[in-house]
């Protein structure tokens, strides 16, 4: 069987000695350093991590098989603190309610996808620090493309960025469907901690990052709502793991910040 192939429930089914030499042969594979595979808990589920080194990037792995990604609306049971942050959100900023039906709009619906197991970067780079000497100065989506490509990596695709995220939980955020007071800025433990799969991932609403769709960027707005004060849940939504914003892609490519905007290396298995 390919590594490829590897679905999380395959990965979890593993002795701790199986996990060890199948993360091993993978290293192989791909010729990267493992670093080492150990137990870890996240929002109250148990599970394991594997990490790897390769070319200056720290990977870590996340298997695939049938997901479910996406959101679904009807799920959600508000918090009283939750439908008064957004009262005030459509009070002050006119956004559309009510709450499940603004939810359906600014989150994508729920699905399922077949993903193949992968090495995912455990955090995010700019555009920037990967420029090589095939770069020819052109800052659009083919172009970040081409410099994760010479590297033989990829960004992930849309499905993937949320199973990466979320890992298979069907609530709000990764963690759950509430959010702690205050706003998602600054020293903030929850969402700066590594994630079930040792990532760390949708942890700055400024963020947002690229994926093979350049219609399409996961992990925050480019901080438009935490920046222009607009409340506790329009600022924490915009780190829901299904949250999409239709006009940052637009924003990125126009207002010439592709090398600013992050992106996170996938190293693919064979």
């Amino acid at each position: 069987m390919s590594h490829a192939d590897l679905t999380v429930d395959a990965w979890l089914a593993l002795s701790a000695d199986a996990a060890e030499r199948t993360a091993a042969a993978i290293a192989r594979d791909v010729d990267a350093e493992l670093l080492g595979v150990a137990a870890c808990g996240y929002a109250g589920r148990a599970g394991r991590v594997a990490l790897f080194e390769r070319d200056g990037f720290r990977f870590a792995l996340v298997p695939g098989g049938t997901v479910h990604v996406g959101h679904d609306p009807d799920r959600f049971v508000p918090t009283r603190r939750q439908l008064d942050d957004f009262a005030e959100a459509v009070d002050l900023y006119s956004v559309p309610g009510p709450i499940h039906r603004f939810l359906a709009e600014a989150l994508s619906p729920p699905r399922r996808a077949e993903l193949p197991a992968r090495l995912v970067a455990v955090r995010s780079v700019d555009a920037d620090t990967l420029l090589t000497a095939e770069h020819d100065g052109t800052d659009d989506h083919d172009s970040v493309m081409a410099r994760l490509a010479w590297r033989g990596l990829r960004p992930p695709t849309p499905d993937e960025w949320e199973h990466d995220c979320g890992a298979g939980a069907t609530t709000l955020f990764r963690w759950g469907d509430e959010y702690p007071d205050g706003e998602p800025y600054g020293d903030v433990p929850l969402i700066q901690q590594p994630n079930f799969f040792g990532l760390v991932i949708g942890d700055d609403p400024y963020r947002t990052e690229f994926t093979t769709d350049p219609s399409v960027l996961c992990g925050g707005d480019g901080g438009s709502a935490l920046c222009g004060g607009s409340g506790a849940f329009l600022s924490w939504i915009t780190l829901a793991t299904a949250y999409r914003d239709p006009t940052q892609a637009e924003v990125v490519y126009d207002g010439s910040l592709v090398g600013e905007t992050p992106l996170r290396p996938v190293l693919p298995l064979p």
